[in-house]
């Protein structure tokens, strides 16, 4: 019989689960760099959705529907090269600088949109204007996608961080469109004009953030990638991961929906909903709004190991609303049904990046994720395409269900596959366990982790066998997984170390012969670290020196609270 669970524990694993995740989020908005980074992110959302709302209904007053398709494939198609070319520079060395250079190119085609708009400069030059622009924008998110591990303490740090930058995406739709929607009875050079205001405001918040950000080797990335990272670099080592490469193109079904869904939007609000021209503000900015609450939501999926499942069915609910307002075409329906959207894009994102981020090699990550920025182009102009056609031949509401049931359809072809990205991993979660539990590496970022979770070498040694010895030269940093040691010095037992502890570090760090004698008291499994490799870690944060020299003191005074 089946012990039955007592009453409120299901209830108190939620409340421990969220305010692990609140923690989390806090420790996030507590880092200065990553504060400012998602300062910035939002505020350029926002100021990127004013501008779009301008660009929609410009190019509708000219041509329509057709006009509306063809500013989404002047907005896409370039990204296929401009992104991923300027993300592999990005990748050759420090990525902090290029993304300021990033924001200043998207500030400067913001402005230009905003003087062509009150120029009147025809939808030619408009055209080309946005497509520069939406290539400034564009590659923001993939160079930050490639930051953000190297500013996170943890993996619990990582997903709080996409929570974070969700939520500021959600805020973004929410205020950008919104007010750009108010500020249209001005005309659109002054929504264009605000829009650029944000982005100027966003790129001096960028400008703050201090981290180098640079490129490094990701230890245990099963792909061989060339010392100078390209974009032939990023495509090697998704054909070596498979399954990653999978989530990324059926992650890419999204935009194509988010294309058709752009143009469908403003001719459904004006042609079918009755709201008329601020109903294209209105409908984004619901999703925006669900975004919000859905990125409250994501906030409990900090700690997750399998992200797959919940990715999927943010999929399926983000096109099945869409399907709801081609067959229940209300404006209430409509405005419930964004919100559904919005909420599933955020916890779509959350998820997606995550898995992206915790498996693709650091010395590539802007790379690929400027490859997957491209190919999300290609296929958000592809919906801006097929939107006008399908409206000319199954109607508004049709288009709205066909579009509606692309990616549930997707996601039925595909799960069986996309379920197995959770159980590949870069590095082996033990030996990150066991890295994250010393001290002395607590303040490194994630990316640091992984280089030294991913040099761990395997040892094993049986019952009364000598690890190190008092007087020999410190060679290595030894972490135990298993089994128990003890550290004798001066003939004396000085302590007992379990699994978790660690031995090893006052030689390397002091530069002196080893002080003390390490033996065996049970079989014991372990991992060393080369003395290099661990010099370089702790020496390269001004934090983990500091955690260090405290260890070594407590352990050279022989204090009984010293650190294991």
């Amino acid at each position: 019989m089946t012990a039955r669970q007592p009453a409120g524990s299901g209830a108190d694993a939620v409340r421990q689960r969220l305010g692990t995740s609140v923690a989390a989020v806090e420790r996030v908005l507590r880092n200065p760099d990553l504060r400012r980074l998602e300062i910035a992110w939002t505020l350029s959302v926002a100021a990127e959705w004013s501008i779009v709302v301008a660009l929609l209904v410009y190019a509708y007053d000219l041509g329509g529907a057709v006009a509306v398709g063809l500013l989404g494939v002047a907005r896409t198609l370039p990204t296929l090269v401009g992104v991923p070319i300027a993300t592999t520079f990005a990748d050759r060395g420090r990525r902090t600088p290029a993304l300021t250079a990033v924001y200043l190119a998207a500030l400067a085609t913001a402005a230009a949109t905003a003087v062509g708009l009150a120029l009147d400069a025809g939808l030619l030059a408009i055209l080309v204007i946005a497509a520069a622009n939406a290539v400034a924008f564009a590659a923001i998110r993939p160079i930050q996608n490639a930051i953000i591990p190297s500013l996170a303490r943890s993996p619990e740090e990582l997903v709080a961080a996409n929570v974070t930058s969700s939520a500021g995406e959600g805020l973004g739709v929410l205020i950008g469109p919104g007010f750009g929607g108010i500020l249209l009875v001005f005309g659109t050079p002054v929504v264009a004009a605000a829009g650029a205001v944000g982005m100027a405001l966003a790129t001096v918040a960028f400008t703050q953030v201090r981290s180098d950000a640079r490129t490094g080797s990701s230890a245990g990335a099963t792909a061989t990638v060339r010392p100078h990272p390209g974009i032939m670099a990023g495509i090697r080592v998704l054909r070596s991961l498979p399954t990653q490469a999978l989530v990324m193109a059926v992650f890419g079904i999204q935009p194509m929906v988010r294309g058709m869904l752009t143009v469908l939007i403003v001719v459904a609000s004006i042609e079918l909903l009755g709201l008329g021209d601020p109903g294209v503000g209105l409908l984004n900015s619901a999703i925006g709004l669900g975004s919000i609450l859905g990125s409250v939501g994501t906030v409990l999926l900090v700690g997750r190991r399998r992200l797959a499942p919940v990715f999927l069915l943010a999929l399926v609910f983000w096109g099945l609303p869409i399907l709801v307002v081609g067959l229940s075409p209300t404006a209430v329906v409509a405005v419930v049904a964004m919100g559904v959207v919005g909420v599933s894009n955020a916890v779509l994102d959350v998820t997606g990046y995550t898995e992206l981020q915790r498996t693709v090699p650091n010395q590539v990550r802007a790379s690929v994720f400027g490859l997957f920025e491209g190919y999300v182009a290609a296929m958000a102009g592809l919906g801006g395409i097929v939107a006008p056609v399908l409206v000319a031949v199954v109607g508004v509401a049709g288009a709205l269900v066909v579009a509606g049931a692309v990616l549930p359809v997707a996601v039925l072809v595909t799960a069986r596959w996309v379920l197995r990205a959770d159980d590949i991993a870069l590095v082996p979660e033990r030996q990150l366990i066991l890295v994250r539990g010393v001290a002395m590496f607590a303040p490194l970022p994630m990316t640091a982790i992984e280089d030294l979770a991913g040099s761990l070498e395997p040892l094993h040694f049986g019952p009364g066998e000598t690890i190190m010895r008092a007087g020999d030269p410190g060679d290595r940093f030894v972490l135990i997984d298993t089994g128990t040691v003890e550290v004798e010095a001066d003939g004396a037992i000085v302590r007992t170390i379990g699994p978790g502890g660690y031995v090893g570090e006052i030689a390397l760090l002091r530069r002196i012969p080893r002080t003390a004698t390490v033996r065996t008291l049970t079989a014991v499994t372990a991992y060393g670290l080369d003395a290099a490799d661990f010099i370089a870690a702790v020496t390269g944060d001004r934090e983990s020196i500091r955690s260090a020299d405290l260890v070594v003191d407590a352990r050279l005074a022989n204090r009984p609270d010293a650190p294991l």
